[in-house]
């Protein structure tokens, strides 16, 4: 198995589960208290986002699995500088439900590490090719 391939199908597993357990109430995600506020629409945005992650881990081979993690990286890194102008996306997420440093920081992590796993893939399919 490639790294892109394991990085892209944990993550997408990881953001459908949280995108799902964001329409429970728990104590780390979703609304009330939770650690990471998110309402209906930022569920979704995971669940989508989970489900092209797996998407690249699965239906995607090689450089042009490692190019779906880099953007994804991409996509993560918009959402970051997005939410750095507006923490309810415009209004797209609702007064309710704004973004926070714990929020912030998970984007960008994921942006960063989406980055250097894509890199990291795609010179090892360079180099085997």
């Amino acid at each position: 198995m490639s790294i892109a391939k394991g990085y892209a199908a944990l993550i997408g597993v990881v953001l459908v589960a949280v995108g799902l357990l964001g329409f429970v109430s728990n104590p780390i995600v979703g609304d009330g208290n939770a650690i990471f506020l998110t309402g209906t629409v930022h569920n979704v945005v995971h669940l989508t986002t989970g489900l092209l992650a797996l998407f690249v881990a699965f239906g995607l081979r090689g450089e042009q699995q490692a190019n779906g993690v880099i953007g994804i990286g991409l996509l993560y890194l918009v959402v970051f500088i997005a939410l750095l102008i507006s923490p309810t996306l415009f209004g797209i997420l609702g007064e309710a439900y704004p973004v926070n440093v714990a929020d912030q920081g998970l984007h960008i992590g994921l942006a960063l590490i989406s980055f250097a796993v894509g890199w990291m893939a795609r010179s090892q399919s360079m180099m085997t090719a």
